[in-house]
């Protein structure tokens, strides 16, 4: 136990301090040469917090980071150690750490919320093909991708691999360790080097707490579920494409001209296909993307590759897309 905390300290002491523990950096040198040393409570209002508990979890990970020191006992006792004075003084960006620093390519809400997790935040690499989990694994973390790619796949009955998603930079995963301590549902794997910070399941519970951090990742959830609604949609227009193809194959009749007209209008043709609206249209207009048919006008459509409407009807890909 006592080598995994010193392990831990180490990571912690080799991260740069995030953007809100530079701005608290900032702060406390400002205070510095004015003469006056803030109390928690200060600092607490000055950064707009409700607690003070959230002043002492950044004031640990600067502790952890050799940017501050407190004197035992004593009241107002929080300075800035001279490396502490260093990186309050080196240019920062407009509040952001140097240009070299991977995290100024991370959106301002994953910074954000880098800021709010910084107290239970620790940092990893992974050499390229490395797992960072399996699925199945027990769901302990939230990952925040600092650089490189990764990938989430599932490996299906025949040996094959199904890709489900990619995430790059500034891409926030591992979401099952909110809800439940089930297994992750795929497994992922490194594309190429990469960093992460994390944080644990059970920090990350005792993080929730704070009402911002939970609004911070239920907002990133949203996000994921779109998505993945997205992802859902993309499938079933690719899976439409045969039946579509199918209908209008059924529908030619006058073989000179290869004309069909629906028999139904629109909405009442999809619900015969077992399609929504909105997908029957995206469909046939992806149909006439590929040059398969020509929109005539209401209803009514020419077929130009009548053979390649048939292929795609028994679900080969007629050199689509």
């Amino acid at each position: 136990m006592g080598e995994q905390m010193c392990g831990i300290l180490q990571v912690m002491t080799l991260l740069p301090p995030s953007p809100i523990q530079t701005r608290m950096l900032l702060h406390l040198r400002k205070a510095e040469e004015e003469g006056r040393r803030p109390s928690y409570r200060e600092l607490a209002s000055a950064f707009g917090w409700s607690s003070v508990a959230t002043v002492r979890s950044h004031v640990q990970a600067l502790q952890a980071k050799g940017l501050v020191k407190l004197e035992p006992r004593q009241a107002r006792s929080l300075r800035l150690t001279e490396m502490g004075r260093t990186a309050a003084s080196a240019p920062s960006g407009k509040g952001r750490t140097a240009p070299s620093d991977p995290s100024l390519s991370l959106s301002k809400a994953v910074l954000e919320l880098m800021d709010l997790l910084a107290p239970w935040m620790q940092a990893r690499t992974y050499a390229k093909g490395s797992m960072l989990w399996r699925e199945g694994d027990l769901a302990d973390r939230l990952v925040i991708l600092d650089a490189g790619h990764l990938k989430a796949f599932r490996q299906l009955a025949d040996g094959r691999t199904a890709t489900l998603l990619r995430f790059s930079p500034g891409e926030v995963l591992g979401f099952a360790p909110f809800f439940d301590e089930g297994g992750y549902p795929a497994t992922v794997e490194a594309l190429d080097a990469v960093r992460i910070r994390y944080v644990l399941r059970q920090d990350l519970v005792r993080a929730m707490q704070e009402p911002r951090i939970a609004m911070a990742l239920l907002g990133f959830l949203a996000k994921r579920l779109r998505k993945a609604f997205d992802t859902i949609e993309q499938v079933s227009l690719h899976r439409a494409l045969p039946r579509v193809a199918a209908a209008l194959r059924d529908l030619i009749r006058e073989e000179a001209y290869t004309l069909v007209t629906l028999p139904q209008p629109s909405k009442a043709f999809a619900e015969a296909l077992g399609l929504a609206p909105a997908t029957l249209s995206r469909t046939l207009a992806q149909l006439v993307d590929r040059g398969l048919i020509h929109r005539l006008g209401p209803r009514r459509y020419q077929v130009l590759l009548a053979d390649d409407l048939k292929r795609l009807a028994k679900g080969e890909d007629a050199g689509g897309h």
